[in-house]
């Protein structure tokens, strides 16, 4: 059990020592060390997968998410909602076309007033899915597990599997952030 609390990454850390009079300069360094471990990812994972076992979310692959806003133009219903639950620095190197940018940290503030409502959503003759995805497919199962817990169906909620990352392995299309700000 305890095997996974070794470190698996090093980082050293300079730190300039203090000015004293056999230091005047700032050039004695002193070297931290600190260690990142495979616990927290484990957590994380375990928290994700206890997510998916109590609420059900619906996943979605980049293929089914590619047809489904190609094939949206000649059937009636509207194309999904995208929604990137990436941090600004990851969004910065590319967003899926159409997706609506917004952070995780964020999300449940500013879903109503920056993408849409639970009314339009939740509708049943013209409801809108809503797709959300981060880089590699688990904070957007947290993600999608908070919009069911603010209303919205979770029939209706969707997360990508393996996220951007995968969207991208897979060859579809990818836009710079600065366009998608202007959609």
């Amino acid at each position: 059990m305890f095997g996974i609390l070794k470190p698996t990454n090093l980082t050293k850390l300079h730190v300039l020592g203090p000015k004293t009079p056999s230091n005047p300069y700032f050039t004695n360094y002193k070297t931290r060390q600190f260690s990142r471990s495979t616990i927290v990812f484990n957590r994380f994972s375990e928290l994700v997968k206890k997510i998916k076992e109590s609420y059900p979310i619906s996943e979605i692959t980049p293929q089914e998410l590619h047809s489904s806003l190609n094939s949206s133009f000649s059937t009636p219903k509207q194309p999904p909602i995208i929604i990137d639950v990436r941090e600004k620095d990851e969004q910065l190197r590319g967003i899926i076309p159409t997706a609506i940018p917004l952070p995780r940290g964020i999300l449940e503030r500013d879903v109503e007033r920056k993408v849409t409502s639970v009314k339009e959503v939740n509708d049943l003759e013209n409801g809108r899915d809503i797709v959300v995805y981060c880089a590699g497919g688990l904070r957007s199962v947290m993600a999608a597990e908070s919009l069911v817990r603010l209303g919205y169906k979770k029939e209706n909620v969707k997360s990508l599997i393996g996220g951007y990352d995968n969207w991208k392995e897979s060859g579809f299309e990818v836009t710079d952030y600065e366009t998608s700000k202007k959609m």
